[in-house]
């Protein structure tokens, strides 16, 4: 009869790369994604800031400022909604009952 061995810690996961790599390896492209979008708006919100003052000082049509306060607003406002539906999701998946 062959005697059936202890099941490890290791031996459970149907993947041969352990987990942490897997994350590894999947992480930077979220990582980079949400940091870029994070730039972006940060950039928005910069050109923003600059039209008003160039606005103010003529140099800039008030349309062509009004055009960079709009997309800038719109902008954080995406980020705000996307960071809303990460954080409705975590709680979710903390709720789950394992």
């Amino acid at each position: 009869m062959v005697k059936i061995s202890e099941i490890g810690p290791g031996k459970l996961s149907l993947h041969r790369e352990p987990v942490r790599d897997r994350v590894e390896r999947r992480s930077p492209e979220f990582a980079q994604r949400l940091k870029s979008a994070v730039l972006e708006v940060n950039n928005n919100q910069h050109i923003a800031d600059d039209s008003v003052e160039a606005v103010i000082e003529g140099r800039l049509g008030i349309h062509e400022g009004m055009m960079a306060l709009g997309k800038a607003s719109t902008s954080l406002k995406v980020l705000a909604q996307v960071r809303n539906k990460a954080m409705t999701a975590y709680n979710e998946v903390m709720r789950m009952q394992v």
